[in-house]
């Protein structure tokens, strides 16, 4: 016997008394992915097309019928969809980087804190794909703050984003490839980004290469065009085919007890200090916000086409999600970036090979998870540490999910950076535990007894025990990163009134 083959055998023979001498649980253990990704294989690096609307109800999805169709009965509804940072550029870093406000940089959609001058893109979910193989390309609204002399961001072969003023829906800048472009009153937004996201997969698809795309749509958010409100809040332009459509459909929320919310006693300063909300006003809004929609349904339609004309949609994961949510007079309040359910519950629907389709999930998902859930599906490597999780086991398997608490924020331009919050606040499966700061405050909602959180049971002796373990809770999220980000929910004691 050789050398080599000599020695080769007597570490085997050492490695196997070494095992046999092993608990059985050491010996029995094997190496399982880490557990921010789900150790699922869909498909052989499919192809990832991601699709946002911007400031999007979970309720209005059901106004865009052809998504519902091509991409929710054809795969996954999530139900529970959350947007842990309620607002346009956080949310987006967090897709982007898969972390949290307080890891990835971006607190606010401005400096000192946030926009795009906080974020550092050399570590981002493009970088990681284009190692991985893929062909990556963006188009439409990217962060707060960027613009033409930051340059072509870091890992996109196709850079599209628009410059300037970011809810411009007509007569708008792109910043195409390096070349600045202005298009004008007769261009609307909506379907110059559909009509380019078709170009760019018909192009990729016959390079042959695994893609990526993120078409990134302002719709339904409100314009500064045409309207007076400074943070650019007014209705939205629809396309003009869309001009009159709609008009009898009654928004929602004015049928909701927690619009104008009578008894506001128990909520903050501010909201007291509230009139309430005019309901015409906002059912203009409303109405004008789906005729919005309806283009963006239209675009998803025209890229599931060209995905199929090209001979690549069965090869795809397409996701559609929103950034954040928003409220049209609940709790009397308009808009988006507080803790309420309708500001942090967003859509997603998601289908592609291997994922089952017309099925409904119910466990809590939310934005950091898509960045660890596309490394996923491209077999890519981040180059930061992930805080969300991968959610393809919640997808393809279904898994069970014991209870999940996500860490909501919003951050503030304070001087100082380590307090510079709004607010911070966990979500549980049943609670929602948010402490405000400038004046400080604490809001508790049982929203299993009160889903519209209509009464804050912060001081009520019922729930003293529980907030105390949501508070502790909290202070480990407050500063975590990666593992410490996904700690279990700790039992919960049940409320106890006093007898």
């Amino acid at each position: 016997m050789s050398r080599p083959s000599a020695l080769a055998l007597a570490l085997l023979l050492v490695t196997g008394l070494t095992a046999g001498c092993m608990p059985a649980r050491e010996q029995d253990r094997v190496p399982g992915p880490p557990d921010s990704t789900a150790g699922v294989t869909v498909g052989d690096q499919p192809n990832i097309v991601l699709i946002t609307s911007d400031d999007q109800t979970k309720l209005e999805l059901k106004w865009m019928p052809k998504t519902r169709k091509l991409i929710g009965r054809a795969g996954l509804t999530f139900k529970n969809m959350i947007a842990p940072h309620p607002n346009c550029c956080p949310a987006r870093a967090q897709i982007l980087s898969g972390g949290y406000a307080h890891n990835n940089g971006v607190r606010t959609n401005s400096p000192p804190w946030g926009g795009h001058e906080g974020f550092d893109p050399t570590t981002a979910l493009p970088v990681w794909l284009q190692a991985a193989g893929y062909s990556t390309a963006f188009i439409g609204k990217y962060m707060h703050g960027y613009d033409e002399n930051d340059g072509i961001e870091p890992g996109w072969d196709q850079w599209k984003p628009i410059v300037g003023t970011l809810s411009d829906y007509r007569s708008f800048v792109q910043y195409d490839n390096g070349t600045l472009v202005q298009f004008g009153e007769t261009d609307y937004y909506t379907d110059v980004v559909a009509q380019q996201a078709a170009a760019v997969v018909t192009d990729f698809s016959a390079a042959g290469e695994p893609f990526f795309l993120w078409s990134s749509f302002i719709a339904p958010h409100g314009t500064c065009q045409g309207n007076t409100e400074a943070d650019c809040s007014g209705p939205p332009p629809a396309a003009d085919r869309h001009a009159g459509i709609l008009g009898d459909v009654a928004l929602p929320s004015l049928s909701s007890p927690s619009f104008n919310e009578p008894d506001v006693s128990d909520k903050r300063k501010d909201v007291k200090a509230q009139p309430g909300v005019d309901p015409a006003t906002q059912q203009a809004l409303f109405t004008q916000r789906l005729r919005t929609l309806a283009a963006l349904d239209e675009a998803v339609a025209g890229i599931v086409a060209s995905l199929e004309a090209a001979g690549t949609l069965d090869d795809t994961v397409i996701m559609f999600t929103s950034d954040n949510g928003y409220l049209f007079g609940e709790h009397r309040l308009v808009g988006k970036n507080v803790p309420y359910e309708e500001s942090i519950r967003v859509p997603l629907v998601m289908r592609g090979p291997g994922i089952p389709a017309g099925e409904r999930r119910r466990q809590t998902v939310a934005m950091v998870d898509l960045a660890p859930t596309i490394a996923e599906l491209a077999d890519a490597d981040p180059t930061v540490g992930i805080d969300g999780r991968s959610l393809l086991g919640y997808a393809v398997h279904d898994r069970r999910q014991r209870d999940r608490g996500l860490l909501l924020q919003a951050g503030s331009k304070g001087k100082d950076e380590k307090t510079a919050w709004r607010w911070r606040g966990v979500r549980t499966k049943r609670y929602t535990l948010v402490r405000w700061q400038g004046p400080r405050f604490v809001e508790l909602y049982d929203r299993t007894t009160d889903p519209l959180q209509l009464t804050n049971v912060a001081l009520d002796p019922a729930y003293r025990k529980v907030r105390r373990v949501l508070a502790g809770y909290l202070d480990t999220l407050e500063d975590c990163a990666e593992a410490k980000c996904r700690t279990l929910v700790p039992e919960l004691p049940a409320p106890k009134p006093l007898v």
